[in-house]
């Protein structure tokens, strides 16, 4: 589970949010609504890591993993988009690679006493442990898949990034996402550059393969049918409905009918006592001018 607690963030001088705490569940999606400006996409990039808040904390387990897709991003333009796309699993080639060295030099070293060949005995072991402990995958066939469903084809994979659209790129970093199987999946505003199969595809992928996601999207069909849970930023505070979106339009109706019957009733209140204030301001108790007092009884 990943915490946000206290969370406040100052911009311009004033609150953007302040003191704003949720708790993110292994299997919640969630849609983050609220206004332009509302400092949704800053929520994002704190749960990501990319920013800091100005006061509060995420807190997550130390081998989750949170992956992030911003609005804007480029790929590099050297590679071809089957090689970027191979990135996902840079980690897991990467610990293959370390383990082959190490066992190469484990072969040559014949200092089996010393401290130093026996941490690097334990490093082995440890990564031994955790590279097969991963699932058997093809990665060749996933990442194939992955491309082809959010809409390239099998000849594209060998041309590079470089010849395709801002567009066509994020497509990449998203299949990049989604084939490293994070803890918690961020993405925002994730189909602006999808055709309608390639959102169809991209629903229906992260229902069935997902962990964790969070969404900010302007397409309402895709969030109502891909979401459990909504959270409204507004006026610098957080609503937290368990509900998807077209149950969170009705919660939200009643919710702003409460408050606005609460304000009514609250200057309903204030004039009333205002009114009252100002028919009685001017009257008191006082002496008659010409009233006999115990002082002058007597008197000549």
């Amino acid at each position: 589970m990943i915490s946000v607690d206290g969370v406040s963030v100052m911009f311009n001088g004033s609150n953007l949010f302040s003191d704003v705490s949720f708790s993110i569940n292994d299997t919640d999606r969630i849609a983050l609504m609220g206004k332009n400006g509302a400092g949704k996409s800053t929520l994002l990039k704190i749960l990501a890591g990319v920013n800091q808040p100005t006061r509060g904390k995420v807190s997550a387990p130390k081998d989750a993993v949170i992956a992030y897709l911003p609005q804007h991003l480029l790929t590099e333009d050297n590679c071809t988009v089957f090689e970027e796309t191979s990135k996902a699993f840079s980690k897991i080639n990467n610990m293959k690679k370390e383990m082959d060295e190490l066992n190469s030099q484990l072969e040559t070293r014949t200092d089996y006493e010393s401290d130093s060949y026996m941490e690097l005995i334990q490093r082995v072991t440890d990564l031994s442990e955790k590279y097969y402990a991963i699932e058997e995958v093809n990665y060749d066939a996933e990442i194939e898949m992955t491309l082809k469903g959010l809409g390239f084809e099998r000849e594209d994979f060998t041309r590079l990034t470089k010849e395709f659209s801002g567009g066509w790129r994020m497509r990449i970093e998203l299949a990049k996402i989604l084939l490293q199987k994070p803890d918690l999946i961020l993405l925002d505003e994730p189909t602006n550059h999808l055709d309608i199969e390639s959102i169809q595809w991209l629903e229906e992928f992260l229902i069935t393969n997902a962990k964790g996601v969070i969404v900010i999207s302007h397409d309402r069909a895709f969030v109502d049918n891909l979401t459990t849970r909504t959270i409204e930023i507004t006026m610098g505070r957080i609503y937290d409905y368990k509900a998807k979106y077209s149950h969170y339009l009705e919660l939200r109706k009643e919710r702003r009918e409460q408050q606005q019957k609460q304000y009514d009733d609250q200057q309903k209140f204030i004039a009333e006592t205002t009114e009252f204030i100002e028919r009685f301001k001017g009257t008191y108790s006082k002496t008659p001018s010409g009233a006999v007092t115990g002082e002058n009884v007597g008197e000549t």
